[in-house]
């Protein structure tokens, strides 16, 4: 009995790594071969309380992923959210959130951490960042800050509005200008 336990257990922490996006306890409890959602709720809660794996409690359940260490390829991107930078003296860890949090890692003494930790001294936590590793030698990565909190604003609407609707006046009269010339030329 407790052998199927842990495998029960383990096959839950196999799941939630293969999962791109965090998952609710139905869908962990099928795909794991639990047969009572409580039993199922039970096990990832107790991974929880361990930090084994991340959860959240939302307004129709609880949801849980894992959070690996992220390695970009070449030519690879990310975006989002700069939360950390954590420097230790085997790796650099940038942290990003978007819809899930991703730890993008690289050696300490390798020119990818060194461009990460230049250019992410002066930027502050909360920036949106895109990150791209390239094949060049010279400019491993290439890191752009986006420091616009936000592209409109309330004030601006009413002159996006105005703008929307004078294009589509000029357009309405270009097409009824259009169609009496169509109707002389027939």
């Amino acid at each position: 009995m407790i052998r199927v336990r842990e495998y029960k257990k383990e096959s839950i922490l196999k799941y939630l790594n293969e999962a791109n996006e965090p998952v609710d306890i139905e869908k962990i409890r099928k795909a794991c071969g639990i047969g009572n959602w409580a039993t199922a709720l039970n096990y990832c809660l107790t991974f929880l309380a361990e930090g084994r794996i991340k959860g959240q409690q939302t307004s129709r359940g609880w949801i849980f992923w894992t959070h690996q260490q992220t390695n970009l390829q070449p030519w690879e991107e990310a975006i989002g959210t700069y939360e950390d930078l954590k420097i230790n003296e085997n790796n650099v860890t940038l942290i990003l959130t978007t819809q899930k949090t991703l730890n993008i890692t690289f050696s300490t003494n390798s020119p990818e951490a060194q461009a990460i930790i230049q250019t992410l001294s002066n930027t502050p936590k909360g920036t949106k960042i895109a990150i791209l590793k390239t094949d060049i030698p010279e400019k491993p990565l290439i890191i752009r800050a986006f420091n616009e909190a936000r592209v409109a604003n309330k004030a601006d609407w009413a002159f996006l509005w105005l703008r929307k609707r004078v294009l589509w006046v000029a357009f309405k009269q270009f097409s009824v200008c259009c169609v009496e010339v169509f109707v002389h030329a027939v």
